[in-house]
Protein backbone atom coordinates (compact mmCIF):
# COMPACT_ATOMS: atom_id res chain seq x y z
CA UNK A 1 0.00 0.00 0.00
CA UNK A 2 0.93 3.76 -0.57
CA UNK A 3 1.54 5.39 3.01
CA UNK A 4 -1.22 7.89 3.04
CA UNK A 5 0.86 11.23 3.80
CA UNK A 6 2.32 10.05 -0.67
CA UNK A 7 -1.64 9.99 -1.25
CA UNK A 8 -2.57 13.40 0.47
CA UNK A 9 0.88 14.58 -1.62
CA UNK A 10 -0.60 13.26 -4.83
CA UNK A 11 -3.87 14.42 -4.66
CA UNK A 12 -2.79 17.98 -3.76
CA UNK A 13 -0.63 18.11 -6.92
CA UNK A 14 -3.49 16.70 -8.67
CA UNK A 15 -5.56 19.79 -7.85
CA UNK A 16 -2.65 22.10 -8.03
CA UNK A 17 -1.56 20.87 -11.53
CA UNK A 18 -3.93 18.69 -13.30
CA UNK A 19 -4.06 14.99 -13.70
CA UNK A 20 -1.31 14.78 -15.72
CA UNK A 21 1.32 15.56 -12.81
CA UNK A 22 -1.02 13.15 -10.79
CA UNK A 23 -0.35 10.40 -13.52
CA UNK A 24 3.23 11.21 -13.27
CA UNK A 25 3.87 10.98 -9.31
CA UNK A 26 1.78 8.20 -9.35
CA UNK A 27 3.52 6.09 -11.82
CA UNK A 28 6.54 7.01 -9.97
CA UNK A 29 5.26 5.89 -6.37
CA UNK A 30 4.28 2.82 -7.73
CA UNK A 31 7.51 1.93 -9.30
CA UNK A 32 9.15 2.93 -5.72
CA UNK A 33 6.56 0.36 -4.31
CA UNK A 34 7.55 -2.45 -6.85
CA UNK A 35 4.29 -2.58 -8.34
CA UNK A 36 5.40 -2.68 -12.16
CA UNK A 37 1.78 -2.82 -13.98
CA UNK A 38 0.15 0.05 -12.11
CA UNK A 39 3.61 1.93 -12.57
CA UNK A 40 3.07 1.73 -16.43
CA UNK A 41 -0.59 2.34 -16.67
CA UNK A 42 -0.08 5.71 -14.94
CA UNK A 43 3.31 6.43 -17.13
CA UNK A 44 1.41 5.79 -20.19
CA UNK A 45 -1.52 7.92 -19.16
CA UNK A 46 1.11 10.62 -18.47
CA UNK A 47 2.21 10.02 -22.26
CA UNK A 48 -1.24 9.89 -24.05
CA UNK A 49 -1.81 13.34 -22.83
CA UNK A 50 1.48 14.77 -22.26
CA UNK A 51 3.89 13.45 -25.27
CA UNK A 52 6.13 16.61 -25.37
CA UNK A 53 6.39 17.72 -21.67
CA UNK A 54 10.35 17.60 -20.77
CA UNK A 55 9.62 14.60 -18.57
CA UNK A 56 7.96 12.66 -21.18
CA UNK A 57 11.59 10.97 -22.16
CA UNK A 58 12.52 10.00 -18.89
CA UNK A 59 8.92 8.23 -18.53
CA UNK A 60 9.50 6.67 -21.68
CA UNK A 61 12.45 5.18 -20.25
CA UNK A 62 11.28 3.71 -17.51
CA UNK A 63 8.03 2.12 -19.17
CA UNK A 64 10.60 0.87 -21.54
CA UNK A 65 12.88 -0.64 -18.81
CA UNK A 66 10.05 -2.08 -17.33
CA UNK A 67 8.29 -3.86 -20.11
CA UNK A 68 11.68 -4.81 -20.94
CA UNK A 69 13.32 -6.56 -17.23
CA UNK A 70 10.00 -7.01 -15.54
CA UNK A 71 7.79 -8.33 -18.70
CA UNK A 72 10.32 -9.41 -21.32
CA UNK A 73 7.76 -7.60 -23.90
CA UNK A 74 10.55 -6.64 -25.90
CA UNK A 75 7.69 -4.67 -28.96
CA UNK A 76 6.35 -2.46 -25.92
CA UNK A 77 10.14 -1.22 -24.89
CA UNK A 78 11.19 -0.94 -28.45
CA UNK A 79 8.30 1.52 -28.91
CA UNK A 80 8.73 3.69 -25.47
CA UNK A 81 12.70 3.59 -26.62
CA UNK A 82 12.18 4.67 -30.15
CA UNK A 83 9.68 7.35 -29.24
CA UNK A 84 12.10 8.56 -26.75
CA UNK A 85 14.88 8.89 -29.44
CA UNK A 86 12.85 10.48 -32.17
CA UNK A 87 11.09 12.86 -30.13
CA UNK A 88 13.64 14.29 -28.11
CA UNK A 89 16.86 13.96 -30.12
CA UNK A 90 18.40 17.19 -27.74
CA UNK A 91 18.45 15.36 -24.37
CA UNK A 92 21.40 13.72 -24.85
CA UNK A 93 21.61 11.72 -22.05
CA UNK A 94 18.35 10.16 -22.54
CA UNK A 95 19.09 9.80 -26.24
CA UNK A 96 21.79 7.85 -25.59
CA UNK A 97 20.50 5.47 -23.20
CA UNK A 98 17.38 5.40 -25.28
CA UNK A 99 19.80 4.18 -27.99
CA UNK A 100 21.55 1.54 -25.59
CA UNK A 101 17.88 0.38 -24.80
CA UNK A 102 17.11 -0.64 -28.18
CA UNK A 103 20.17 -2.82 -28.21
CA UNK A 104 19.29 -5.03 -25.47
CA UNK A 105 15.44 -5.91 -26.17
CA UNK A 106 15.73 -8.07 -27.56
CA UNK A 107 19.63 -8.38 -26.98
CA UNK A 108 21.24 -10.53 -29.53
CA UNK A 109 24.81 -9.91 -27.90
CA UNK A 110 24.60 -10.03 -23.53
CA UNK A 111 27.82 -9.21 -22.08
CA UNK A 112 26.34 -9.77 -18.29
CA UNK A 113 28.77 -10.50 -15.90
CA UNK A 114 28.94 -13.95 -15.11
CA UNK A 115 28.26 -15.21 -18.62
CA UNK A 116 29.88 -18.17 -20.17
CA UNK A 117 30.17 -19.89 -23.62
CA UNK A 118 31.69 -22.57 -25.12
CA UNK A 119 31.84 -22.86 -28.63
CA UNK A 120 33.42 -25.79 -30.53
CA UNK A 121 34.26 -26.62 -33.93
CA UNK A 122 31.21 -27.86 -36.44
CA UNK A 123 33.67 -30.91 -37.98
CA UNK A 124 35.07 -32.92 -34.61
CA UNK A 125 32.27 -31.03 -32.04
CA UNK A 126 35.42 -29.94 -30.01
CA UNK A 127 38.08 -32.44 -30.20
CA UNK A 128 39.80 -30.62 -32.57
CA UNK A 129 39.14 -26.57 -31.32
CA UNK A 130 37.10 -25.32 -28.52
CA UNK A 131 36.85 -21.48 -27.76
CA UNK A 132 35.44 -20.64 -23.92
CA UNK A 133 34.06 -17.18 -23.06
CA UNK A 134 33.41 -15.51 -20.06
CA UNK A 135 31.63 -12.33 -19.33
CA UNK A 136 33.95 -10.94 -17.07
CA UNK A 137 32.32 -7.05 -15.90
CA UNK A 138 29.98 -5.33 -17.74
CA UNK A 139 28.41 -1.76 -17.25
CA UNK A 140 25.25 -2.44 -19.09
CA UNK A 141 26.87 -0.42 -22.36
CA UNK A 142 30.52 -1.91 -22.00
CA UNK A 143 31.27 -5.61 -21.17
CA UNK A 144 34.70 -7.08 -21.51
CA UNK A 145 35.12 -10.99 -22.28
CA UNK A 146 37.48 -13.15 -21.40
CA UNK A 147 38.38 -15.57 -24.41
CA UNK A 148 40.52 -19.08 -24.04
CA UNK A 149 41.24 -20.83 -27.67
CA UNK A 150 42.11 -24.16 -27.56
CA UNK A 151 43.42 -27.45 -29.91
CA UNK A 152 42.34 -30.35 -28.14
CA UNK A 153 43.53 -29.73 -24.95
CA UNK A 154 46.48 -27.04 -25.19
CA UNK A 155 44.97 -23.39 -24.42
CA UNK A 156 47.12 -22.12 -27.30
CA UNK A 157 45.49 -18.31 -27.38
CA UNK A 158 44.19 -16.18 -24.31
CA UNK A 159 42.92 -12.35 -24.00
CA UNK A 160 40.45 -10.27 -23.16
CA UNK A 161 37.71 -8.55 -25.94
CA UNK A 162 35.94 -5.77 -25.28
CA UNK A 163 32.27 -4.58 -26.95
CA UNK A 164 30.63 -1.83 -26.53
CA UNK A 165 26.77 -0.74 -27.42
CA UNK A 166 26.58 2.77 -28.57
CA UNK A 167 25.65 4.68 -31.02
CA UNK A 168 22.70 2.64 -32.74
CA UNK A 169 25.10 -0.20 -33.26
CA UNK A 170 27.31 -3.48 -30.76
CA UNK A 171 30.81 -2.46 -31.83
CA UNK A 172 34.13 -4.85 -31.14
CA UNK A 173 36.30 -2.78 -29.53
CA UNK A 174 40.53 -2.49 -29.80
CA UNK A 175 43.52 -0.41 -29.94
CA UNK A 176 42.76 0.39 -33.68
CA UNK A 177 39.24 1.56 -33.35
CA UNK A 178 35.75 -0.15 -32.84
CA UNK A 179 34.10 -1.77 -35.79
CA UNK A 180 30.09 -2.36 -36.10
CA UNK A 181 29.56 -6.09 -35.80
CA UNK A 182 25.73 -5.10 -35.07
CA UNK A 183 23.34 -2.43 -36.43
CA UNK A 184 19.96 -1.76 -35.65
CA UNK A 185 17.01 -1.91 -36.54
CA UNK A 186 18.07 -5.14 -37.94
CA UNK A 187 15.91 -5.04 -40.68
CA UNK A 188 16.55 -8.10 -43.34
CA UNK A 189 18.51 -6.70 -46.47
CA UNK A 190 20.33 -3.64 -44.21
CA UNK A 191 24.05 -3.26 -44.90
CA UNK A 192 26.81 -1.61 -43.41
CA UNK A 193 30.93 -1.50 -43.62
CA UNK A 194 33.81 -1.48 -41.46
CA UNK A 195 37.68 -1.22 -41.74
CA UNK A 196 39.75 -3.55 -40.78
CA UNK A 197 43.16 -2.93 -41.21
CA UNK A 198 43.50 -2.67 -44.92
CA UNK A 199 40.40 -4.66 -45.60
CA UNK A 200 36.86 -3.40 -45.96
CA UNK A 201 34.44 -5.33 -44.40
CA UNK A 202 31.05 -5.16 -45.48
CA UNK A 203 27.97 -6.33 -43.52
CA UNK A 204 24.84 -7.68 -44.50
CA UNK A 205 21.57 -8.77 -42.34
CA UNK A 206 20.13 -11.54 -43.95
CA UNK A 207 17.52 -12.39 -41.99
CA UNK A 208 15.79 -10.43 -39.39
CA UNK A 209 14.28 -13.81 -38.05
CA UNK A 210 15.75 -17.10 -38.29
CA UNK A 211 16.15 -20.47 -37.13
CA UNK A 212 19.08 -21.76 -36.10
CA UNK A 213 20.30 -25.23 -34.87
CA UNK A 214 23.78 -25.97 -32.89
CA UNK A 215 25.06 -28.35 -30.57
CA UNK A 216 23.30 -26.28 -27.85
CA UNK A 217 20.02 -26.74 -29.02
CA UNK A 218 17.54 -25.06 -31.62
CA UNK A 219 16.94 -21.61 -30.81
CA UNK A 220 14.45 -19.24 -33.29
CA UNK A 221 14.20 -15.64 -33.89
CA UNK A 222 17.56 -15.06 -34.93
CA UNK A 223 19.33 -12.61 -36.98
CA UNK A 224 21.71 -14.03 -39.99
CA UNK A 225 24.38 -11.64 -40.63
CA UNK A 226 26.77 -12.36 -43.74
CA UNK A 227 30.25 -10.80 -43.08
CA UNK A 228 32.77 -10.37 -46.32
CA UNK A 229 35.82 -9.68 -45.96
CA UNK A 230 37.85 -7.73 -48.55
CA UNK A 231 40.36 -9.96 -48.96
CA UNK A 232 38.67 -13.14 -49.34
CA UNK A 233 37.19 -12.64 -53.52
CA UNK A 234 35.10 -15.56 -53.41
CA UNK A 235 33.89 -16.78 -49.74
CA UNK A 236 32.32 -15.19 -46.39
CA UNK A 237 31.28 -15.75 -43.59
CA UNK A 238 27.89 -16.11 -41.44
CA UNK A 239 26.99 -15.06 -37.85
CA UNK A 240 23.79 -16.26 -36.30
CA UNK A 241 22.91 -14.47 -33.18
CA UNK A 242 20.05 -14.95 -31.41
CA UNK A 243 17.83 -13.37 -28.42
CA UNK A 244 19.53 -13.40 -24.90
CA UNK A 245 21.73 -15.89 -25.71
CA UNK A 246 24.65 -14.08 -28.31
CA UNK A 247 26.37 -15.93 -31.33
CA UNK A 248 25.29 -19.55 -31.75
CA UNK A 249 26.88 -20.09 -34.92
CA UNK A 250 29.08 -19.33 -37.56
CA UNK A 251 29.46 -20.92 -41.44
CA UNK A 252 31.50 -20.29 -44.19
CA UNK A 253 29.78 -19.64 -47.47
CA UNK A 254 30.25 -18.56 -50.88
CA UNK A 255 28.83 -18.74 -54.48
CA UNK A 256 26.49 -21.49 -53.95
CA UNK A 257 27.12 -23.12 -50.49
CA UNK A 258 27.20 -22.32 -46.90
CA UNK A 259 29.05 -24.65 -44.52
CA UNK A 260 29.25 -25.58 -41.28
CA UNK A 261 32.61 -24.13 -39.26
CA UNK A 262 31.58 -23.51 -35.08
CA UNK A 263 28.94 -23.47 -32.76
CA UNK A 264 27.38 -22.61 -29.48
CA UNK A 265 27.99 -26.28 -27.58
CA UNK A 266 26.88 -25.01 -24.00
CA UNK A 267 25.96 -21.59 -22.20
CA UNK A 268 25.31 -20.41 -19.07
CA UNK A 269 23.18 -16.89 -19.57
CA UNK A 270 19.37 -17.14 -17.07
CA UNK A 271 16.84 -16.63 -18.64
CA UNK A 272 16.44 -15.99 -22.04
CA UNK A 273 14.70 -12.75 -23.23
CA UNK A 274 12.31 -13.37 -26.45
CA UNK A 275 10.41 -11.32 -28.68
CA UNK A 276 6.61 -11.35 -27.65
Amino acid sequence: MIPRARIAVLAAAALLSGCDTYHYLAGTLQEQGRRPVQAVKQYEKFLASRPKDPRACEVRLRAAELYRTVFGRCGEARAHYEAAARDFPRQTACLARAKTGLLRCPDYFPTDTGRTWVYVDSASGGKAMRLEWVARASSGTVGSISSALYAGDKRIQAKIEYYQKADWAVWRVDKDGREAILRYPYSEAMTWSARRGKSKVEYLVVSGSTTVKAAAGTFTACLKIREKDSAFKTSWRYDYYCPGVGRVKTTIGGPGFENPNTELSRYDGGMVEYLR
